[in-house]
């Protein structure tokens, strides 16, 4: 009886298949879980796919972001071809590319003050988004399956072929496998830090100088007094002026009436802060993220999806007509 014992022991410590339990069972099990495995690799593939080619906020607002999507979806397809042909060595491979892809997913959210957002909104809006919250679950998913699946593998333990293929070599060679895999994954996510480098590296900045205004034909700020952004008599209807207020990560959009009153807006939408241009045959402030329209004269919210009204900037004229930004009127979840 303790004979018997000791054997199924080693048995399992060699990675057999255990007795009772049949081989062809266990090869149909992992094989099974590694299908699904790469069926959640393509999923969340798709559902990059689908926030890339949707969510114009990564395009306009976060262009390192959509970079590291790309990167996301191309390693999960190319890990996803290799559990489909049922090659064991892409198991751990999968298992730890999907823990990552979930660590870099939420880790999203810390880089919201990038993107002049708080991480508490950035988080809000990024859980509302039915096709992240997928990718995040579709990630989870691979993590369980692909382990489940090395469980089996282990069982029935090393194949054994008459010809051995790149995949199916031994030990050492399985070491320089697992390598060269994750070697070409870190090559790719190398190669897309490079390029949403050199997009931040060739992406104009926004000015320092906030009494400069920079559109519509307001008068030199060199004949300005330091802290104004334009003489009242320099400003035309129709012809808006922007400005930087209170830093230099902060448009603005001044406006005069036909009455003579002067308006001041936040161009930085109140949806994902994204910043809006001015309709001059619609006299509305247009969001080329997702599509929200604000009335021009009051920052009133004319179509969704944002809720909140542009805020607006107090303004204070001196006997000279050199108009001064005093501050910011109203609420924003943009920093």
């Amino acid at each position: 009886m303790s004979a018997n014992t000791e054997q199924d022991k080693n048995e399992k410590q060699k990675g057999r298949v255990i007795p009772g339990v049949s081989k062809a069972l266990v090869t149909r099990s992992l094989q099974k879980f590694q299908r699904l495995t790469g069926v959640s690799l393509v999923l969340s593939a798709i559902l990059g796919a689908f926030l890339l080619s949707t969510d114009r906020s990564l395009w306009i607002l976060a262009v390192s972001h959509a970079y590291g999507l790309i990167a996301i979806c191309t390693v999960d397809i190319f890990l996803a071809a290799f559990n489909f042909a049922l090659i064991r060595k892409a198991l751990l491979p999968s298992l730890l590319w999907a823990v990552l892809t979930f660590v870099l997913q939420i880790g999203d959210i810390l880089t919201a003050p990038e993107y002049k957002m708080t991480m508490l909104y950035f988080a809000s809006y990024l859980f509302h988004l039915w096709a992240f919250d997928g990718i995040l679950s579709a990630q989870v998913a691979v993590a369980i399956l692909a382990y489940s699946a090395r469980s089996y593998a282990k069982m029935l333990g090393p194949k054994k072929r008459k010809k051995l293929t790149y995949f199916d070599m031994g030990i050492k060679s399985s070491r320089r496998d697992f390598l060269q895999i994750m070697g070409a994954i870190l090559g790719l996510i190398g190669l897309t830090g490079i390029l949403a480098a050199l997009d931040v590296i060739y992406t104009p900045t926004s000015p320092s100088n906030l009494g400069n205004s920079q559109s519509g034909s307001g008068s030199s700020s060199s004949s300005l007094p330091p802290g104004a952004i334009a003489n009242a008599k320099d400003l035309q209807v129709g012809s808006p002026i922007t400005f930087y207020y209170p830093d230099s990560t902060s448009p603005n959009i001044l406006f005069k009436k036909s009455d003579g009153s002067l308006v001041a807006l936040s161009l930085l939408c109140t949806h994902v802060c994204c910043e809006t241009s001015f309709s001059t045959s619609s006299n509305a402030l247009i969001c080329p993220c997702h599509g929200s329209i604000f009335d021009a004269n009051t920052g009133a919210v004319l179509r969704g999806p944002a809720v909140l009204p542009l805020p607006s900037v107090e303004l204070n004229v001196d006997a000279s007509g050199n108009i001064f930004p005093i501050k910011v009127k109203g609420q924003s979840p943009c920093l």
